[in-house]
C-alpha cells in the first residue's frame, strides 16, 4: 500500500487597496499599455506562488494601479489566466482565484498523467544522452536547493527536458497548461520533506528508465508518480474542506 505524506497549508495574501487615482499610484506618471504577456506572467507568478490565496477577488482598478498599467492589459491577462484555469470569470461580479475541489485536482493529475505518459514515449527513441544528462543536472540543482520555488521550477525543467525530444510542441504547452491549476498547490506538498523526499527518488527511477531506453517503465514510473500526487493532492483538499 502507497504511503501518505503529512503536509502543511500556507497561503499569504497581500493585495493593496487605496483610494488613489491609478496615475497618482504611479507616480504621477502617465500609464503605460504593458504588454498583456510581461504582464501575464507576473500574475500568474502571484497566484501561482500564494500571494494571492484560492477565492481572492481580483480588482482590475488594483491590479492596474499596482502594476502602472490600464485596465485593458488587466483585463486580457485575467482573461488568459481564466482559460489556464487560474482564474474564474464570475458574471457581474469580475474575477476571482479560482479554487478546486478534491475531485477536479485529481482529475487534472489524471489528465497529466494521459498526455506526460504518452509523450516521454514519443520522445524515447529521440531521447540523447546529452539530454539525459541535463535531466541528471537539474536533478543535482533540485535536491541541493532550498528554496521552494526553485524546486518547483527545476521540477517541472526536469519533467520537460525529457519531454521536448519528443518534437510535439502543442503537446508540452497543453501540459504546462494543464498543471497550472495544480502547481499552486504542489508547491505547499513540497514544503513537506516526506512528499519533497518521495518525489526525488520518484524522480530519479524515472531518469534511470529513460536512461536505460525502456519506455514502458519510464510511462509507468511517471504514471505512478503524477497519480500518487493526485491523490494526495485530492485527501489534502478534502481535510481542508471538512475544517
Amino acid at each position: 500500500m502507497e504511503e501518505l505524506y503529512d503536509f502543511a497549508w500556507v497561503w499569504s495574501m497581500n493585495v493593496p487597496r487605496s483610494s488613489a487615482s491609478p496615475a497618482e499610484r504611479n507616480g504621477g506618471q502617465p500609464l503605460l499599455e504593458a504588454k498583456p504577456d510581461s504582464l501575464l506572467s507576473r500574475l500568474r507568478h502571484e497566484i501561482l506562488r500564494g500571494e494571492v490565496g484560492p477565492g481572492s477577488p481580483l480588482r482590475q482598478d488594483e491590479i492596474a494601479a499596482r502594476h502602472g498599467v490600464s485596465k485593458i492589459p488587466v483585463r486580457e491577462a485575467l482573461l488568459q489566466l481564466a482559460a489556464e484555469g487560474l482564474v474564474t470569470a464570475h458574471p457581474n461580479r469580475g474575477f476571482a482565484v479560482s479554487q478546486l475541489s478534491p475531485q477536479e485536482a485529481e482529475e487534472i493529475l489524471e489528465i497529466r498523467a494521459v498526455l506526460e505518459c504518452e509523450t516521454v514515449r514519443i520522445a524515447m527513441p529521440r531521447l540523447t544522452d546529452a539530454e539525459i544528462a541535463h535531466a541528471a543536472r537539474i536533478l543535482d540543482q533540485a535536491e541541493e536547493t532550498e528554496a521552494l520555488d526553485r524546486w518547483s521550477d527545476l521540477n517541472w525543467e526536469f519533467h520537460a527536458t525529457l519531454y521536448r525530444p519528443a518534437g510535439r510542441k502543442r503537446l508540452l504547452d497543453l501540459i504546462r497548461q494543464v498543471s497550472y491549476p495544480t502547481d499552486r498547490y504542489i508547491r505547499v506538498l513540497i514544503a513537506n520533506a516526506n512528499y519533497r523526499g518521495r518525489a526525488e527518488r520518484e524522480h530519479r527511477a524515472i531518469l534511470s528508465a529513460c536512461e536505460m531506453r525502456n519506455a514502458d517503465a519510464a510511462a509507468a514510473l511517471l504514471n505512478q508518480h503524477i497519480r500518487q500526487t493526485g491523490v494526495l493532492l485530492a485527501a489534502f483538499l478534502q481535510e481542508q474542506a471538512a475544517t
